[in-house]
């Protein structure tokens, strides 16, 4: 009787084993293998298809487009101008009406220039010909009044000027006529700031990814490795049993680890194939192809001392620096939003040459050049708005705006510090949890061989192998934690210190 519970018992395990190792078969000739990728084609895929990345770059053109834009805000401009006029009208004379005209065409050139300190500069130069019919009238001695009509010209006559506008209050100052210019200069550092600060962020996340399904292809592995070494103890189990050497009731303790670890790998691949998911869409890949990582321990970074990455986290993280641009912006605001509202003191003047030549062109150029005819001119012109409050609640607004920038940057350098503490935190611990998780592996491997050789020798059961197995695994996951950690942190270092972006993203 107890030999024939023996053989059933043995015959119902390896049916059991059998249906629970056709599943993982079944799936794993069902699925189609995964691609590989590693840590440095994650960095490739992310600065050339990511497309946030792009969007940002795109933003930064468009800043050095605008910047490029307003150097040229005040270029010199020509204006070229003709006019042609005839007139006529009849007048009442002593003798009757009279009909004189005048036909008169002149064209002229100017060239302007806005200076930097808000003076407007231009020269005109300007030519003339005039013909007129005048009426005459004379009344002769004893006689009756009589008109006549004389024509004059045609007269050719030529002017030369240089005139200039300089604002004395509103819109006087380089600061003024180059805000625009110097708006244009921070919002490109800001846009170049906002590129770098979202390819770090990108490559963080991107990368951190990468390593979290780095640790699930490794659990993985483990997994697949132990189940397999499972199987093939049950294997030598059953033939121990068969030999008469292994009570059969011990099968049931490979029987249900085997099940337990086929529980357990349906789990992880499911993890394997979420974290693929996540990466490939921090990647940019539209289809979401399914990959595993690399079995490529992580490299590890030598880092300069504390006090040297706080200094270059300060000088260099672009979340910083673009709070340092903001704040930039906000103080050239500062010194341009009231100006319109500003009261108002202009010097208008002009220096003119004037030359006239009467059937002839000449002397015109003659009179010209001797100055003999100089007409100059000066105007002082003042505004004022009765009421200043909207230039006071203008000014007050830009100095709140920029109080409200500098307290921003302050809490973003304490928002960095702390990260960069909290990183180089984790990077110690993760160090110190590498060699701890080491050395703990290695005892566990010398305990499991302790185990299976006590469990040969008929000392020990399949139950202390199976715990012994189980602290070899959770050891070796725990291990691939502690680098996977540590990687991450280092990232989180570079991140933070701002130099995780590679000269290609720019």
């Amino acid at each position: 009787m107890n030999e024939r519970r023996a053989r059933a018992t043995v015959m119902l395990a390896g049916c059991l084993t059998a249906l629970l190792a056709l599943a993982p078969v079944a799936r794993a000739e069902g699925e189609a293998p995964r691609s590989t990728i590693d840590d440095r084609t994650v960095i490739e895929m992310v600065l050339a298809t990511n497309p946030s990345l792009a969007a940002a770059r795109s933003d930064l053109r468009r800043a050095q487009l605008l910047e490029e834009a307003e150097l040229h805000r005040y270029p010199f401009t020509l204006v070229v101008d003709g006019k042609g006029l005839r007139s006529g009208a009849p007048q009442l004379g002593a003798a009757g009406l009279t009909f004189p005209t005048s036909t008169t065409f002149s064209t002229g050139a100017e060239l302007r220039r806005k200076l930097i300190w808000g003076t407007d500069l231009y020269v005109r130069l300007e030519a003339t010909r005039q013909q007129s019919n005048t009426v005459f009238a004379f009344t002769p001695p004893g006689g009756a009044p009589v008109q006549q009509i004389f024509q004059l010209g045609p007269g050719y006559g030529g002017m030369m000027r240089l005139g200039f506008t300089q604002p004395l209050l509103r819109g006087a100052g380089r600061d003024v006529v180059l805000a625009n210019l110097d708006a244009a200069r921070v919002n490109r550092r800001t846009a170049d700031s906002a590129r770098d600060r979202t390819g770090s962020q990108l490559l963080l996340d991107a990368l951190t990814a990468y390593w979290e399904l780095y640790y699930a292809s490794r659990s993985l592995d483990i997994q697949r490795r132990t189940l397999e070494l499972a199987r093939d103890q049950r294997e030598e189990a059953a033939a121990r049993v068969k030999t008469g050497s292994l009570a059969p009731v011990e099968l049931l303790t490979f029987d249900s680890r085997i099940a337990s670890l086929e529980e357990e790998l349906v789990a992880v691949e499911a993890e394997e194939r979420r974290r693929s998911t996540a990466l490939g869409r921090l990647v940019g890949d539209p289809d979401l192809t399914p990959r595993r990582a690399v079995d490529e321990e992580p490299r590890h970074r030598d880092f300069a001392p504390s006090s040297d990455l706080r200094r270059r986290a300060l000088e260099s993280s672009p979340e910083i620096s673009e709070q340092r641009n903001t704040l930039a912006l906000a103080e050239v605001q500062a010194r341009t939003v009231a100006d319109p509202f500003r009261h108002r003191l202009d010097v208008d003047g002009y220096v003119q040459a004037n030359g006239l030549g009467n059937r002839e062109v000449p002397p015109v150029f003659d009179q010209l050049g001797a100055l003999k005819a100089i007409t100059a001119q000066v105007t002082l012109t003042y505004e004022a708005p009765l009421d200043n409050t909207r230039y006071r609640a203008e000014h007050e607004r830009a100095l709140v705006a920029v109080t409200a920038a500098k307290q921003r940057l302050d809490s973003t350098i304490q928002k960095v510090t702390a990260d960069l503490d909290d990183a180089e935190q984790r990077r110690v611990s993760a160090t110190l949890r590498i060699g701890l998780a080491d050395r703990t592996l290695a005892v566990s491997k010398s305990q499991l061989d302790s185990e299976k050789a006590r469990f040969k020798t008929g000392t020990g059961t399949a139950l202390q192998v199976r715990v012994a197995e189980d602290q070899v695994r959770t050891s070796e996951l725990r291990a691939v934690r502690a680098r996977v950690d540590l990687a991450i942190a280092d990232l989180g270092l570079l991140h933070v210190s701002g130099a995780l972006v590679p000269q290609a993203a720019r």
